[in-house]
């Protein structure tokens, strides 16, 4: 993986970073694929990319470090407000919002295959779950 600090071992229980951690084990570099996904539900949006891999690189370890944070409780829901903001000033709306953090998430649990569990699933569906109030709340107040 290209941008490994952002899945670097941690000390953790947490399901969702297991998953992140074994994905880049067993499978590697889950963020072509997860564009890939995003891009199959949004076309538009990837001319926004130009075709500059490094910025999805950039754009998606700050994703999945987030996502990480959240899920360890380093950080709150509510400090995503920065990153939403971000976006919402470049057009993106909360259904591309959601395609991608779905993007992520079957990327993650495909890779897996057998290697998924149900903890897994009931973590990941918790940490989206945790973030949709605070998205829904930011695009209603864009």
């Amino acid at each position: 993986m290209t941008e490994e600090k952002h899945m670097a071992p941690r000390e953790t229980t947490s399901p969702v970073v297991v998953s992140l951690e074994l994905y880049a084990e067993h499978v590697g570099d889950p963020i072509p694929i997860i564009y890939q996904r995003f891009y199959t539900a949004h076309p538009d949006a990837e001319a926004e990319f130009a075709g500059d891999h490094h910025l999805e690189q950039r754009m998606m370890g700050g994703v999945l470090q987030m996502l990480i944070d959240l899920t360890e409780g380093s950080f709150a829901p509510s400090g995503c407000t920065y990153w939403l903001w971000d976006h919402i000033g470049w057009g993106v709306t909360e259904q591309m919002v959601c395609d991608m953090f779905e993007a992520v998430v079957a990327t993650i649990r495909e890779g897996l295959g057998e290697r998924w569990t149900p903890d897994m699933t009931s973590s990941w569906r918790d940490l989206i779950s945790r973030l949709q109030p605070v998205l829904h709340a930011g695009f209603a107040n864009a």
